[in-house]
């Protein structure tokens, strides 16, 4: 049906494209039409009454009264990038280890098709897919806006969408390394579930435990949205980090994938 892996696994995916694409929609248009509400004077109680040590989930009070506050803390802060971060784990696991687990990725191979034609068309489409869902916070927040009669700098928010993009790769090349390391599901969701909570607590508490702090560093997440895009811009360092890492776990993956017997139900 498919004249290559890139197409197929594009169309396999498409479910989860149309899904997950409308979920991320719905939740960044409802959030930014809260604005109204969460920029009224009465947010500063509720904000101020949060422990310190939970207070960098919430964000500054002052994020709450400007659109490009609220984009950044509200839209591309925790509430959206924890989904997000769900999302591009179910996705890649559902092209790599889902795949072996019921056979298909063995059916697959046994046309004459090279392993790192499969490895990497694969990667390429997962990557797209995932990108594109992550995009559609930037349309959610584009048409919101319309509908407040607000301004923002569209470059910003775009920067931003760019980022979550690469978060939410990063986080599923850690399945996707796993998965064709390994080929085990078990295993894949053991390490990516242990470490995606893990870096979220650590980096969640980092500013109010000095502790955490150098530990911080290697969770992924310290390099996302910090300090906030909508208000200095994209931290090209950070940028430059998460494409590295996305970049070992490929070559990681492929690696461990040209080596193993893969295996059969």
């Amino acid at each position: 049906m498919f004249s290559n892996v890139f197409m197929k696994s594009l169309y396999s995916l498409r479910w989860q494209l149309l899904g997950w694409s409308l979920g991320i929609i719905a939740i960044a248009f409802m959030t930014m039409m809260l604005f109204p509400s969460f920029s009224q004077q009465g947010i500063e109680n509720i904000v101020n009454s949060v422990p310190d040590s939970l207070k960098s989930l919430v964000g500054n009070v002052n994020d709450y009264k400007t659109i490009p506050g609220y984009i950044g803390q509200q839209i591309f802060g925790p509430n959206l990038y924890i989904i997000s971060l769900v999302m591009a784990i179910i996705v890649f696991l559902s092209i790599s280890a889902s795949e072996e687990a019921d056979g298909r990725l063995q059916s697959l191979l046994s046309f004459p098709v090279g392993r790192t034609k499969v490895y990497f068309q694969k990667w390429l489409a997962t990557c797209l897919v995932v990108a594109i869902i992550s995009f559609m916070a930037f349309i959610a927040v584009w048409f919101a806006l319309i509908l407040l009669d607000k301004s923002a700098d569209y470059g910003r928010i775009m920067q931003s969408a760019a980022e979550l993009s690469l978060i939410n790769i990063a986080y599923g090349m850690i399945v996707f390394a796993v998965a064709f390391f390994t080929g085990s599901k078990s295993w894949t969701l053991l390490v990516t579930s242990i470490y995606t909570v893990a870096s979220f607590f650590i980096t969640s508490l980092a500013p109010a435990v000095d502790k955490l702090k150098d530990l911080d560093k290697f969770s992924l997440l310290h390099y996302y949205n910090n300090p906030q895009i909508m208000a200095q811009g994209i931290h090209a360092t950070h940028v430059w980090i998460l494409v590295g890492v996305i970049a070992v776990l490929t070559i990681v993956g492929w690696l461990g994938f040209l080596r193993r017997d893969v295996r059969t139900n």
